[in-house]
This record gives C-alpha cells, sequence and structure tokens, in this order.
C-alpha cells in the first residue's frame, strides 16, 4: 500500500482540533461558573452556531460555523460556502464586574468560501477579530464584533491559488452573536 501525503483541507482541520484539545478548555466565565456558552451568529457575510469556551476571566476560545453568504444576499451568487473560525480573545477592558467587556484575539479560518470573482473554493489562513461583549439577562450574552481573515484560497481543481480577498475587503461588516451561558 503507497503512502499518500494528506490533502491541505485535512491539515487545517486537524491543526484546529489540535488547538482545542489542550489542558484548559473549560474553565470559569466572568459569569460565576460557567464555562461554556451556545448560540447562534447572524452578519451580511454569514448565518451560524457559534460556541464560546472560558479559561478564566481574562481570555475565551471562540468557536463558529457558518455559512458563507458572500453574494448571495445581493443575488449575485445562489450557492452558500461554508466557513469555521477559531479564536484564542483576549479581554482587554471590562467594566462592571464583566458584565461588559472589550476583546480582542487571533486565529484560524477554513473553509469552503466564494471570494468576489464567484467562485468557490478551499481556503485557510489566520484571522483574526475584535468585539464588545454584553451579559444582558441571566446568562444571555450579546456581542458586536469584527472579523478579518488573511487566507490563501485554492481554486479550478486545486491548480490555482489565490488571497481570499473577500476575507478582508468585507472586514467591514459586523456579526451579531447571541448565547447563553451553561
Amino acid at each position: 500500500m503507497m503512502y499518500r501525503k494528506p490533502d491541505l483541507s485535512f491539515r487545517l482541520w486537524a491543526v484546529t482540533v489540535m488547538l482545542l484539545l489542550p489542558q484548559g478548555l473549560f474553565g470559569v466565565s466572568p459569569e460565576k461558573g460557567r464555562s461554556v456558552a451556545l448560540g447562534v451568529v447572524q452578519s451580511p457575510k454569514g448565518v451560524g452556531f457559534c460556541a464560546d469556551f472560558y479559561r478564566d476571566a481574562t481570555s475565551f476560545r471562540s468557536l463558529a460555523l457558518t455559512a458563507d453568504l458572500i453574494d448571495i444576499l445581493d443575488g449575485s451568487a445562489s450557492t452558500p460556502g461554508v466557513k469555521m473560525t477559531y479564536y484564542l480573545n483576549m479581554v482587554l477592558k471590562d467594566w462592571s464586574e464583566g458584565k461588559y467587556a472589550f476583546y480582542a484575539g487571533p486565529g484560524l479560518m477554513a473553509g469552503y468560501v466564494r471570494d468576489l470573482s464567484n467562485h468557490l473554493g478551499f481556503a485557510g489562513g489566520v484571522s483574526g477579530d475584535i468585539g464588545f461583549r454584553a451579559l444582558c439577562l441571566k446568562g444571555i450574552t450579546v456581542s458586536v464584533e469584527f472579523q478579518v481573515d488573511f487566507a490563501l484560497q485554492f481554486k479550478s481543481r486545486y491548480t490555482d491559488m489565490s488571497l481570499y480577498r473577500a476575507g478582508y475587503s468585507h472586514s467591514y461588516l459586523p456579526y451579531l452573536r447571541i448565547q447563553y451561558s451553561f
């Protein structure tokens, strides 16, 4: 049996899983003993599901799986892509004992996404986000954040690779996240 080198999408998936496995993934959130927040994320760029895993009051990990809606809402394309993002966010400033927080962090992005040229293809790269979080009701968190992706995208049967331009050209569009903490 001949050894086959793993493709790039498998490598990106494996790196993402390895980042999620270290000790300390689950910790304590700013809201007294809650360690996981699950919810939805919506934006003109995409809609999907998100999860935050709190380590302590100063950092948390964010994972989101979204349908990539670039060029879908304006009608220039009909098939959405799929995108997964992972961030290690650090709380930069908080008020009222963590009820309001300003955060930012680096991350990874991988998916089968549409670029500005209306072509779907596999993409992967580094990402970053910055946002503001508010604990509204008992266990309900609402966040507004901005994300930027710097990634490479494979097109036309993996023979053409280019910069994923939609990742940085649409970074001015905010994401709204609504989550419940467990």
